[in-house]
């Protein structure tokens, strides 16, 4: 497990130091002028400082279609409210700005005689907004009518259409009517309330550029345990105590998050102290292990998490996208590249061996998995097999190694499309399908067309992503998810993929909420997705994070930030 190299990260030391001296704010501003007068004692401000590899796109990842992964999600955490976060099991939600979960049993999650369901959402009393309005359900209303315009984007999918109307009984209870039940409540997906004070007027006046809006950004006012008062882009962002939190004051007097780009200058910060903590964002596992003795030794601590995602190759399945044309739209062929990759080998690279193979979407220790694995199609490493399921198909190597179809002369020239946070993973799996046959091209997406909708869901060949696993049972691969110019090229059905009894075993899963009735469902789908080779589960995501001596309340990510202390 242990590579025995000298961490390259070490030559950032002192270079980095005098970074974080230029951008930084200051702790302790010092006093003007130059009098000799002693300062009163004073004590030293409780300053909590962390690191992600990239800087926040946005507040609401709801309505404005960025993500870039790496941290940002966590930076949301220190600013602002939602009302449930996912817990660190990654398995369930827990309530946050919701005073409790909406449940059958205390009658706030209702299953009607007609079909419908209502679903009651009760709000802390005391919640308010950096700006000192004070947040009520009246916001949730707003955010309600805003996510349902049809000239707002947005990525919310499923939820939104089952979603029909809302109502505000009274200022801290809000209560949303679907027009059919659905599972997935306890996510409040598409509810990431917005300040109906501040956004309105440029709601009803300027819709096209609402997602644009400041408050989406540089001038963010929002409702969690530290509010933003400095935002340097590409250097850090500056948040300080909201003493006004209505889960009670924070520890912190303020939060600097530096936005490090370099994976080796983080852990050279970490290890000269300039850090207190790096969240799950992706650090390469081999280079935090590199370091794990040496930041041990000195009563630093290293952990990790399954974040409740995990690494999957999606594919072009649209004939009139796909290159080549008869490849990976062929189902024997999608099997026939699956069973090329060596998972147990790259889980054992890309995760130092402390990541598990995926084969579903139900993952080792998932408390429904025994009930489900008689279901999983297993396809194993298997060169022999792979070769046969090409010839099978029509694709046969040519004298140069290629393979070559039989009908239409097409050689199988195939491209591999990771972003730069998948390129090692990019590089293995390329590998892989070349000793299968095929010839590969990695074209890595451009960091300036990342967030061009139309050439990501016509991208030829393969590409890598890491969805959750309670996404693939919603409406991932659902046909109403595909990107169109209809839709504006937004929807999560990336790829194309359309199976109308996928579509309708999703239908009826979703709208089962007793856990035991939603089993038999989750053995069809995945019987019918993974049987079809919708996409390839290769290995469940493992993210180590870094905290400093003395830090308390951390268990992994930054949902529960306003609970940290430092001794």
């Amino acid at each position: 497990m242990w590579s025995g190299k000298r961490p390259t990260g070490y030559v950032y030391l002192a270079a980095l130091g005098l970074a974080i001296s230029a951008c930084a704010p200051s702790a302790a501003p010092r006093e003007a002028g130059g009098s000799s007068r002693q300062p009163q004692a004073t004590a030293a401000p409780k300053i909590l400082t962390f690191a992600v590899p990239r800087e926040l796109d946005t507040w609401n990842t709801d309505i404005t279609l960025v993500t870039r992964g790496g941290g940002t999600s966590s930076i949301q955490y220190v600013g602002h409210s939602k009302l449930t976060v996912q817990n660190d099991d990654a398995l369930s939600y827990v309530p946050q700005l919701a005073t409790e979960m909406p449940s059958i049993d205390n009658g706030t999650w209702r299953v009607n005689p007609n079909g419908s369901m209502d679903v009651e959402w009760r709000i802390w009393p005391n919640a308010k907004w950096h700006d000192g309005m004070p947040m009520t359900s009246d916001d949730l209303l707003f955010t309600f009518e805003v996510i349902h315009d049809p000239e707002i984007p947005n990525v919310i999918g499923q939820p939104l259409r089952l979603m029909e109307s809302a109502a505000a009984p009274d200022p801290r209870t809000f209560v949303v009517h679907w027009n059919r039940p659905y599972i997935d409540v306890p996510q409040a997906s598409g509810l990431t309330v917005m300040p109906r004070h501040i956004l309105e007027q440029s709601f009803r006046q300027d819709k096209a550029g609402f997602p644009n809006h400041p408050w989406m950004s540089r001038e963010f006012v929002g409702l969690g345990p530290y509010r933003m008062v400095r935002w340097e882009a590409g250097a850090f962002m500056e948040f300080t105590r909201f003493d006004d939190y209505y889960k009670g004051r924070p520890a912190f007097d303020s939060v600097i998050v530096q936005f490090i780009k370099d994976e080796n200058a983080i852990i050279a910060a970490v290890l000269s102290g300039a850090v207190d903590v790096v969240p799950p964002v992706g650090l390469d596992v081999e280079t935090v292990f590199e370091v794990k003795e040496r930041f041990e030794a000195s009563g630093n601590h290293v952990a990790g998490t399954l974040t409740g995602g995990f690494f999957i190759v999606e594919m072009q399945h649209r004939p009139e996208f796909a290159r080549p044309r008869l490849g990976l739209t062929n189902r024997d062929v999608r099997q026939a590249l699956y069973q090329a990759i060596n998972r147990p080998q790259i889980t054992e690279v890309m995760s130092q061996g402390l990541g598990f193979v995926a084969d579903s979407w139900f993952f080792p220790g998932h408390p429904d998995r025994a009930s489900v694995e008689a279901a999983i199609p297993q396809y194993p490493y298997d060169l022999s097999r792979s070769a046969q399921l090409l010839a099978g198909a029509g694709w046969i190597r040519g004298s140069d190694g290629v393979l070559v179809n039989q009908e239409t002369g097409e050689r199988f020239d195939v491209q591999v499309s990771p972003t730069r946070d998948y390129a090692r993973m990019g590089q293995i799996i390329s590998d892989f399908w070349r000793r299968a046959g095929a010839q590969v091209e990695e074209r890595a997406v451009a960091a300036d067309r990342a967030q061009d909708l139309e050439q990501i869901a016509a991208a030829p060949g393969a590409w890598f992503t890491n969805p959750r696993y309670y996404q693939m049972a919603q409406d991932r691969y659902h046909t109403r998810s595909i990107p169109t110019t209809a839709t504006r090229w937004t929807g999560r059905n990336r790829g194309g993929y359309a199976n109308p009894r996928g579509d309708d075993i999703m239908d009826r899963l979703v709208a089962t909420i007793p856990t035991a009735e939603r089993l038999p469902f989750h053995r069809q789908l995945i019987q019918e997705m993974l049987g079809d080779i919708a996409f390839m589960p290769l290995f469940w995501e493992y993210d180590p994070y870094l905290f400093a001596k003395g830090m308390k309340g951390i268990n992994g990510g930054l949902w529960n930030v306003d609970t940290w202390d430092r001794e």
